[in-house]
């Protein structure tokens, strides 16, 4: 079997780089152990005896250059040749995937090892902007030069790295889509009235009921810049004059790129607001979607939006903006059209504008409507395609394998036709022995 290590966030991670390395790891696991044994390398958990992979953790990681990447992949594959498969950021990869970039990758050892690795190189990378003239700036452009194989979330990002690329080269790379699942197991309808009494029940809320007549708004979002907590709340404060709201919001911090609670003091809706920092497992999240009215998908562009579609899974209509990877799979009753761009960051990332009227329209619109996950999200819907390019690729690596053994052995035969060359230890040359990648 062909060793498979999955890169980027731990499987045992909260995040949802890491429930997607769990859920690939799961799948392949269950259903590609005859051609690949799978491990992860993961950043922010410390693993589960519940995943069935070998599992290493990340350690003294700095600017996302992992020092400990040769010592565990000679631990997982041994001599072996195989796969080593990044789930997460092309921005946090040119260490990585162009070591011949000067001062790219901090430790020469490491560099000169990855400049001829004993894998080959696959990503899977989330695209939540476009950058100038329609493609990825640069420097992300290097990155995904350095890689064999590429694929990402949507057919958006996709067209964008098609323009990065260009021709050949997004050839060479196989360069493809596929969006991750959503389990519909956990992620389901469950009664609508039933589920507002979570927080009292369940997570100890000591405020008061929730209302039949309280139009419930929920966001699911991590505190940083690129969610836009300044204009949910602006949007829910407009809401809150001519309707009863409560606005429920789960996240990880409250106080870092924005203050949660000195937005909810300044537009008067601390009363009105739960706020949860505290870990929940994935049912309960369930049932807070299936008992809100509607949730705000608040990310400037998202590469693809896992509350977006958790939400739809549960029945609950989404209101978010229409940019980013997620547009391709949603109604467009719920998507507001920005009113300009601007450029930021360090990736001159163009991100969208709105205004607070367009949102508030769009929530009053489909707010309390019946809404349902987009056909084909669904774990048992997409995973027979994931399995198909995992197969199709492994495939291919073979192939690339035998045509590389087979050169070698080409030159060797070259070399022993050859009477006047000599080695530097030894004048007889001796054929070098036929190797082929374990599978």
């Amino acid at each position: 079997m062909t060793p498979l290590l999955l890169v980027g966030d731990a499987v045992s991670a909260c995040s949802g780089l890491g429930r997607i390395t769990r859920d690939l790891a799961i799948h392949l696991h269950d259903n590609c152990s005859d051609i690949f044994r799978v491990g992860a390398l993961g950043y922010g958990g410390f693993g589960s005896r519940h995943i069935p992979i070998q599992q290493y953790a990340i350690e003294e990681m700095r600017d996302w250059y992992i020092p400990t990447l040769r010592e565990v992949w000679e631990d997982f594959a041994g001599e072996e040749r195989g796969i080593l498969m990044t789930v997460w950021d092309a921005s946090r990869l040119l260490w990585f995937s162009r070591p011949d970039f000067p001062q790219a990758c901090p430790d020469k050892t490491m560099a000169e090892w990855l400049k001829h690795p004993p894998f080959e190189k696959w990503g899977y990378f989330p695209v939540d902007a476009a950058g100038p003239n329609g493609k990825l700036s640069c420097m992300l452009r290097e990155v995904l030069l350095g890689y064999d194989r590429v694929l990402t979330y949507t057919k958006w990002a996709e067209g964008l790295m098609a323009e990065t690329l260009l021709g050949k080269e997004s050839q060479k790379r196989d360069l493809s889509f596929l969006p991750h699942g959503i389990d519909t197991r956990v992620f389901r309808r469950r009664d609508h009235w039933e589920s507002r009494r979570v927080f009292h029940k369940h997570m100890g809320f000591q405020g008061p009921e929730i209302g039949n007549e309280e139009l419930l708004i929920g966001i699911v979002a991590t505190n940083q810049a690129r969610k836009d907590y300044g204009l949910a709340v602006r949007v829910v404060a407009e809401l809150a004059k001519t309707r009863p709201v409560r606005l429920f919001i789960q996240t990880d911090i409250l106080e870092r790129y924005w203050s949660i609670p000195a937005l909810l003091m300044d537009y008067g809706l601390l009363p009105q607001a739960i706020v949860n920092t505290s870990l929940i497992s994935d049912d309960l999240t369930a049932q807070i979607y299936s008992g809100c009215d509607v949730t705000l998908g608040i990310g400037s562009g998202e590469g693809f939006g896992y509350p977006i579609f958790e939400s739809l899974a549960c029945g609950t209509p989404c209101v978010t903006g229409r940019y980013g990877g997620h547009v391709e799979f949603m109604e467009p009753s719920m998507l507001v059209t920005d009113s300009g761009q601007r450029m930021e960051g360090l990736y001159n990332n163009f991100r969208p504008i709105y205004r607070v009227a367009d949102w508030v329209k769009a929530v009053q619109q489909v707010g309390r409507k019946a809404a349902h996950l987009t056909q084909g999200l669904a774990w048992p819907d997409l995973w027979p395609k994931w399995e198909a390019w995992f197969r199709s690729g492994h495939s291919r690596h073979l192939q690339v394998g035998i045509q590389a053994a087979t050169n070698s052995t080409t030159e060797t035969d070259k070399d022993e036709l050859d009477p006047d060359r000599q080695t530097e230890t030894d004048p007889e040359v001796l054929p070098v022995p036929l190797e082929f990648p374990v599978s």
